[in-house]
């Protein structure tokens, strides 16, 4: 290969040659810089397909930016050749250095944190490496320290990995160098943050002393070591070694990952100078009883895949809501606030964020907690499987939570946490779609989001989710008289019904059902049995509580109503549908003032929705300040023309203003052919019927 060309990189010299494949020194004549090339495997990447997926994981580790990591500039393949392009680092590597003798006490601690805090980078991003050691650790000509190799032994399983199809449970395979790898690889079991942790725990003991702390040559006598034996301690091989340096090296090699540090921050930290040099002090945990969860940050770069980010955010979500206690807050999607901050104005303990990236048939979600108050992670970890494994994952993540936050799950709880079911893969997707096209609530999106629904439950006919989409579409598109009542509620009521039949115990369908009985049958009785059903068994979902507002509003029971508005909105309290929903409630019970409040709050998180100017425009016409509703409903009737009750409202607004009953109506720019809201929704149609006249009114709403 020397003096070959690939693409615009001239070969120059091999630098090295692994399992991973061969290393080059090469010159970009492009860029006029030295990089290294690394040829991939003859048959690593088999197929377009796996090349595909492979460029795609590229793209992701190319996006890691730290100064202790050695930069992937480009993948690219010639004449049946991959080759992946990096960063080019000169200097020795930590396997030349260690070879010379162990470490002087300072690198030791200096060079561990230095990784660490490149380990930590990484994984913030969603990238664990799973095979560090020595060789792909580089001592540059100053000193620095650069890790080599991000990722590559998962990028290149990766692109091995076949098609999903249904949803399973499965392990990752074992990926890494023998001696540096942790038990949980060895024994096949899943691999996180953690495990990188394990593998520098070796490398810090090698540096230490010189040595490994298990060197079997046999290498199935090696796994047994890794597994079952303590290392020594390394203070029997170097007695100069701290006290806090030597406690560090044998946390970080503790069998279980839960032993081990929560994360390569905390690892860092502890190997600073200062607190090296002296034995770790117990960290005293504050009690964490409320966490909000915030969006995962799609990696991916491709706008298309926002869906199955918001998705995996809300999976987490309904996960956690079983047990109660917890808030989401979509809204804090791109507001770039410090922890503290967002804690502080959402009243919680603690943060869930995290990143999530889907490369073909494979995600990986890296999830932290943190504790707000103390600006602390308290708990981070990484996970990695098939899309088929997607529902299991969603699980653990919400199990690990669960346990580190020290909560006691009753055992309804726990039963609930642990209920799978088998979905088809292509049916889950498609309601991913669907969910992220109707929790944006414009007409359009929530009649897109039916294909999609639909798309699911042709995949997988059992699929309950799917069934429950589609009720909550067509009840959305009744209740706002986007389809006539006739059309839309049937078919909602048929779908949640069929949810029921799939699984009795889903929450979200018993949510549906008593949607249409609130808003089509008026069976009070039959609603508020659903509804109780519904809360008992997902008390965190926050669109129960919302409806079942609306509900109790309807009923005029409003303390109660608001009561349940004001759970809704704090279990989604960035909402602009939970302030306007509060709002709504503090309306039907005639505390104007406050529902002001809260409608201007849902208006600044949702400016586009014509709906939210027409409720505000009501309260200020009860308040008898008729100039300020009436630009309220203009702005709303903006907005989108063919609503009929933004145009009531304009129309009454006029009307109490002293205006004709025709001209009023004809000023509004109303049209004809929408549909009446249905149920408690279409209040505003009696106010306009006494105002502007019965035929007026019934003209409008029989068009």
């Amino acid at each position: 290969m020397i003096g070959q060309t690939l693409s615009h990189y001239r070969i120059l010299e091999q630098l090295g040659r692994g399992g991973m494949g061969v290393v080059y020194r090469s010159r970009d004549e492009r860029l006029e810089r030295d990089v290294a090339i690394k040829l991939l495997p003859e048959g690593a990447l088999a197929d377009p397909e796996a090349r595909q997926r492979f460029r795609r994981e590229a793209l992701a580790l190319s996006r890691l930016n730290h100064p202790a990591i050695a930069t992937v500039h480009d993948f690219d393949s010639q004449d049946g050749i991959d080759f992946l392009v990096m960063e080019y680092v000169e200097g020795e590597t930590l396997a030349s250095r260690i070879a010379a003798g162990p470490l002087a006490l300072d690198e030791v601690a200096a060079f561990g944190a230095r990784i660490a805090e490149a380990l930590e980078a990484a994984h913030e991003q969603g990238v664990v490496h799973r095979d560090l050691k020595p060789g792909n650790i580089m001592i540059t000509r100053r000193g620095d320290v650069k890790v080599l190799d991000f990722g590559l032994a998962s990028l290149l399983q990766t692109a091995e990995r076949p098609a999903g199809g249904w949803v399973t449970t499965q392990t990752d395979v074992r990926l890494g160098t023998l001696p540096y790898m942790a038990p949980e690889q060895l024994l096949g079991k899943s691999t996180d943050s953690r495990t990188d942790l394990h593998a520098l725990g070796v490398v810090l003991f090698e540096m230490a002393t010189g040595t490994l702390p298990f060197k079997n040559p046999v290498s199935t006598a090696l796994v047994y070591e890794i597994i079952n034996d303590a290392p020594p301690r390394p203070t029997t091989l170097r007695p100069d070694l701290p006290a806090g340096l030597e406690e560090s090296i044998l946390r970080c090699l503790g069998k279980s990952p839960g032993d081990r540090y929560a994360s390569a921050r905390e690892l860092a930290e502890a190997l600073r100078p200062d607190t090296a040099a002296r034995p770790p002090e117990p960290v005293a945990r504050r009690r964490i009883d409320s966490l909000v969860v915030l969006p995962l940050d799609n990696l991916s770069g491709d706008p298309e895949q926002e869906y199955f980010a918001d998705g995996m955010t809300d999976a987490l979500i309904a996960e956690l809501a079983r047990i109660g206690g917890l808030r989401a807050a979509m809204s804090y999607k791109r507001a770039r606030k410090p922890l503290p901050e967002i804690a502080r104005e959402l009243r919680v303990d603690a943060v869930i964020e995290g990143t999530v990236l889907r490369a073909g048939d494979r995600v990986r979600i890296n999830a932290q907690l943190i504790d707000a108050g103390a600006d602390r992670l308290v708990w981070a970890r990484t996970y990695q499987r098939d899309l088929s494994d997607i529902l299991e994952l969603q699980g653990e993540v919400a199990h690990a939570i669960a346990d580190e936050i020290q909560l006691e799950l009753s055992p309804e709880e726990q039963a609930r946490l642990g209920a799978r079911r088998a979905v088809h893969l292509g049916a889950y997707e498609a309601y991913l779609r669907g969910r992220f096209l109707w929790n944006q609530r414009s007409v359009s999106r929530v009649v897109k989001s039916i294909e999609y629904f639909q798309q699911a439950i042709a995949a997988h006919p059992d699929y309950a989710l799917g069934h429950v989409g589609l009720a909550d579409a067509y009840g959305i598109l009744g209740a706002n008289g986007d389809l006539p009542a006739g059309e839309s509620f049937p078919k909602a009521k048929a779908a949640a019904m069929r949810a029921l039949e799939i699984d009795p115990n889903l929450g979200e369908a018993h949510t549906s059902l008593a949607f249409v009985h609130l808003y089509h049958d008026w069976n009070w009785a039959a609603a508020e049995r659903e509804f109780r059903i519904a809360l008992a068994l997902n008390p965190g979902y926050a669109t129960a509580h919302q409806w079942y507002a609306e509900f109790l509003s309807a009923l005029g029971r409003f303390d109660e109503s608001i009561v349940e508005g004001r759970r809704a909105h704090e279990l989604d309290p960035l909402s602009w549908l939970m302030h306007s929903t509060l709002g709504d409630m503090l309306y039907y019970a005639r505390r104007y003032d406050e529902a002001i409040v809260q409608l201007r709050h849902a208006l600044e998180l949702g400016p586009g929705f014509n709906m939210l100017h027409f409720d505000l425009g009501r309260v200020y016409l009860e308040k008898g300040r008729h100039r300020e509703a009436i630009e309220e409903y203009e702005l709303g009737a903006k907005l989108e023309t063919a609503n009929p009750l933004v145009h009531a409202g304009l129309a009454y607004a006029y009307a109490v203003g002293g205006a004709s009953s025709r001209r009023c109506w004809r000023r509004t720019g109303a049209r004809r052919g929408s549909h009446p809201p249905a149920g408690h929704r279409a209040r505003p149609g009696a106010s306009l019927r006494c105002t502007l006249g019965s035929e007026i009114a019934t003209e409008h709403s029989s068009g």
